[in-house]
């Protein structure tokens, strides 16, 4: 028992041969006392997704294609007691998973977070001060108001776990009832991830959701652009009726 896997790390993909290696790998490389495992949650990928993802993780095919069911359908091949859940494209630090794992054991209270993120792609200029490096990209402006943006969220006891990064405890998963799958046409999984979370929360005594200001993670910029960020915006505004129902309905269901 003791040599189960303590941390379920999950990947949700589709057609991600060109970022699946890297990503694994950065996984698979940890310097991680903590055993864990590595789960590649498929949506039918027609390229070379799968095949490459078998060197390094797990691979569970979803019935259906969709976020939502892809890593819902993937926790009944985990055991982990921390679900880790990286976009495809997400990065982690070799001292990622221990550090989180050390954090949630030392603070029994929290039962879900996210790292902070840095967009890694695009041009970048570095330079030294001293011994220490710095990089700084043209997302450096956008990161730092990130930052701020879920630092106050967090601050204001209304978090937001950030998509491409979710960590939360598995028992707090299902009662939330995992994550919902939304219609079609919508954008935002993991803001109704947050808020099952929250209304959660409130039903509970002397819980953290937060955003960790000094772990993050490193994703790509590929789909940032000012029409997908302004389209979910407006949808959560004009949709808020459906957000919200998904949000409260607590019921499990991995494939539906």
């Amino acid at each position: 028992m003791d040599n189960l896997p303590k941390i379920s790390v999950i990947i949700p993909t589709y057609n991600e041969e060109l970022i699946i290696r890297t990503t694994l790998m950065a996984i698979k490389n940890q310097n991680c006392t903590i055993p864990y495992e590595i789960i590649v949650a498929d949506g039918h990928s027609s390229d070379k997704t799968v095949s490459i993802a078998k060197s390094y993780a797990d691979i569970y095919i979803s019935p259906k294609k969709g976020k939502a069911y892809q890593l819902n359908g993937a926790i009944s091949k985990t055991s982990g007691d921390l679900l880790v859940f990286l976009d495809a494209d997400t990065l982690i630090n070799s001292d990622f998973l221990q550090r989180i794992y050390r954090i949630f054991e030392k603070h029994k209270e929290l039962i879900a977070c996210s790292a902070r993120i840095k967009y890694y792609d695009g041009k970048a200029i570095s330079f030294k001060l001293g011994s220490q490096k710095f990089i700084i990209t043209n997302y450096f402006f956008l990161n730092l108001s990130m930052h701020i943006y879920y630092f106050l969220k967090s601050l204001f006891r209304y978090p937001e776990l950030i998509g491409c990064n979710i960590i939360v405890r598995r028992d707090i998963f299902f009662k939330v009832g995992g994550f919902k799958q939304l219609p079609e046409n919508l954008l935002g999984i993991d803001k109704v991830f947050s808020d099952s979370l929250i209304l959660l929360r409130n039903t509970m005594k002397k819980v953290k959701i937060k955003t960790l200001n000094f772990i993050s993670v490193f994703t790509s910029g590929r789909t940032l652009n000012a029409r997908r960020s302004l389209r979910r915006i407006r949808e959560y505004r004009t949709n808020k009726d459906i957000f919200y129902t998904l949000a409260k309905d607590l019921k499990w269901r991995d494939s539906d």
